[in-house]
């Protein structure tokens, strides 16, 4: 293993996130933004109104599939560059540092957020913060062992800045690893100071566990938010009933069939996705 290698691993291991900048070059960067063009239409001036069920986030989120949606390939129907991003070489690295060599792509969706679309609170999906754990509120929580703890890893395609003086995506670094439940007043926002935004110019790659208590801060810049974030899983765990299904017509490679496979144990019926045959 090379020392930049060594030394992302490291931070992601003990930051619970870690930026990797200049992932996509700028070409692409326009590719996939000219197809969200396509796609998307504008955030309606009226945006504050058209909220659904789920708050803001049906207003954020778009091209979703599996996790708490339907069964669908989502954006990923919206061209060929999509697909091919669900096997990005480093988000494959960085994942297999995290989730080792068997694991699956279990939801995706974007999000986009337009000058004063506020934050969404803060939250984790594993770990002791997570809503159904039976951890209280100020005491030492140990992780059971049937709770999953650091098998869901997300890696968040950048495709406009992002930053502390825009807004979007904030977390609480090393929050993954705490055996505390998420204070009420940090939830509640009395504690900025321990919720960072990541520095996240476009074509960055911005890497997470699902464990690490993560949100969304009022986005404050001129231009549009636009994030496509692929949330992967050991391969014997799985986030809900519904999946994300390959998209008609898709050239899909291997390893990519393997990462849209039903859930199963790690190398007794998911085999490697680094094989070579992979």
């Amino acid at each position: 293993m090379n020392e930049a290698n060594e030394l992302r691993n490291y931070l992601y291991d003990l930051q619970g996130y870690i930026v990797v900048e200049d992932v996509l070059s700028a070409e692409q960067v326009a590719a996939l933004n000219a197809l969200l063009d396509e796609h998307l239409p504008p955030i309606p001036d009226d945006w504050r109104e058209r909220h659904g069920p789920r708050g803001p986030y049906d207003t954020y989120r778009f091209g979703v599939a599996g996790g708490s949606y339907e069964s669908s390939p989502g954006f990923l129907a919206w061209g060929q560059p999509f697909v091919d991003l669900m096997d990005h070489p480093l988000s494959m690295e960085v994942m297999r540092s995290q989730l080792g060599d068997c694991f699956r792509l279990d939801r995706i969706f974007g999000m986009r957020m337009r000058e004063g679309m506020p934050s969404g609170r803060l939250h984790a999906d594993y770990g002791a913060s997570e809503p159904f754990t039976r951890a209280e509120q100020g005491k030492f929580y140990p992780q059971p062992a049937f709770q999953a703890l650091h098998g869901f890893g997300v890696a968040a395609f950048n495709l406009a800045d992002s930053g502390p003086d825009t807004g979007g995506l904030c977390c609480i670094p090393g929050s993954h690893n705490s055996h505390f439940k998420l204070p009420r007043s940090i939830r509640d926002g009395e504690f900025q100071d321990v919720v960072i935004v990541p520095e996240a110019p476009a074509g960055s790659v911005t890497f997470f566990s699902e464990a690490t208590t993560h949100g969304t801060l009022t986005w404050t810049a001129k231009h549009e938010r636009r994030s496509l974030l692929y949330k992967y899983c050991a391969s014997q765990l799985s986030w809900s009933r519904t999946r994300v299904t390959a998209p008609p017509h898709a050239e899909l490679t291997e390893r990519q069939q393997m990462l849209l496979a039903e859930p199963a144990g790690a190398h007794w019926f998911f085999p490697s996705l680094f094989d070579k045959t992979a």
